[in-house]
């Protein structure tokens, strides 16, 4: 299992494209979550944006410090992870979403790209 920052718990699952988008769903709602209680009470000019990519980033570092701590009992598992970390940005960041498809109303998800 994974915790973020603020203790919400996101749990291992064998299916690795369903653990990475648990996990990135999470980051970013409670990281939105947070942002906006942290903007409603504070007195400071930060944006709210600004609050949100702060939080993202604090639950980034939190889960990797997690994953190096993990590594320490479960070698293979850390790394498993890892790749596909990896493997899912660089498919999000390559393949971006097919327009043609979307726009003739066919299903745009096809399933595991791996």
């Amino acid at each position: 299992m994974i915790k973020l920052v603020n203790g919400t718990e996101v749990n291992y699952d064998e299916d690795f494209d369903k653990f990475f988008h648990d996990l990135l769903e999470a980051i970013i709602n409670e990281s939105k979550k947070t942002a906006k209680l942290k903007k409603e009470i504070s007195k400071e000019s930060v944006t709210e944006r600004d609050i949100l990519l702060q939080e993202i980033m604090d639950n980034c570092i939190y889960v990797t410090h997690q994953l190096f701590t993990l590594y320490k009992d479960n070698e293979k598992l850390t790394q498993f992870i890892i790749t596909g970390f990896i493997f899912n940005s660089v498919i999000l960041a390559a393949l971006p979403g097919d327009e043609e498809s979307s726009s003739t109303g066919r299903d745009n998800d096809a399933g595991t790209v791996h």
